[in-house]
Order: C-alpha cells, then structure tokens, then sequence
C-alpha cells in the first residue's frame, strides 16, 4: 500500500474533506477568537460552532458566560474586522468544560501548635456556634494526629 499523506486523503474523500474544511474553519474561529477575548478568558471558554450570522460560544461556568455576554459586541466587532459577518453571539454554558483540575487536594494537617492555639481560643470563649466549632476542629485534628503518629 503506498504511503499517502493526511492532507491528501482528506481532500479526496468527498465526505472527509467536507469535514476537514469544517474543522479547519472552527480553527479559524478559535484563533480570532483567542485574539478577541481577555486571557483570563480563554482556558474557560471556546467557540462551539457557527451558523450564518450566529456565532455560539461554550463557557465553563456562569460566571465566564455572562462575562462573554458583556464583552460581545467586541468580539463580534473583531471577527467583522477579518470580514466574517455575525450579527450575534449565543454563549451557551457547557458543564464539565474548561480547564481539568490535576486530582483531590490532599488536606494538610494542622502543626500542634496550631491545636494547641484553636483549643486555647475556644476555652476562652463564651457559649457560642464559633466555640463549638473550633473545639470540634480541635478534637480532629488531634485525632487525625494520632493517625499519622500510628502509620
């Protein structure tokens, strides 16, 4: 079988090149979109896809999604600039989108003094929701001390 390159096949396939060009334009939109939004924006946020005249962008929260609302009219005014005509941006919110974090956060322990501290703290205060909870802050930290001595 002789070698062919990717570019080649995907040309010469009617139903991959038509995906190709597709991918190639998202591409395209991602790039001028990267240019147009702030950096803070970028990792939380993507184009999704375009129709005629409505480009629709996926956010990773709320939060970003209505910040990307406000900043709309300056995005679509940059991709006018490069001569694409969108008279709208959608931002849908897409769950389980942007930037992965690396695994649990494993909890640091509290130092003895630390213990010692909070404990303090709580006798002298009065009755209190605060008392209470420093003082059951107190009592597993100790136990989660007695923890690690054992292992």
């Amino acid at each position: 079988m002789p070698v062919r390159k990717v570019a080649e096949i995907l040309d010469n396939s009617p139903v991959l090149s038509s995906l190709a060009a597709a991918a190639r334009r998202t591409a395209d939109l991602q790039r001028l979109y990267m240019e147009a939004v702030p950096a803070e924006l970028r990792q939380a946020s993507r184009v999704g896809w375009a129709r005629p005249g409505v480009l629709t962008v996926a956010a990773a929260n709320g939060a970003v999604a209505a910040k990307l609302r406000q900043l709309a009219p300056r995005i679509l005014d940059r991709f006018r600039r490069e001569g694409l005509e969108f008279n709208a941006m959608h931002v849908e919110v897409q769950v389980g989108y942007g930037p992965r974090r690396q695994g649990k956060e494993e909890a640091r322990a509290l130092s003895a003094e630390a213990v010692t501290s909070i404990c303090r703290a709580a006798d002298e205060l009065p009755a209190s929701p605060l008392k209470t909870a420093l003082t059951r802050l107190a009592r597993s930290a100790r136990r989660a001390q007695r923890v690690r001595s054992k292992t």
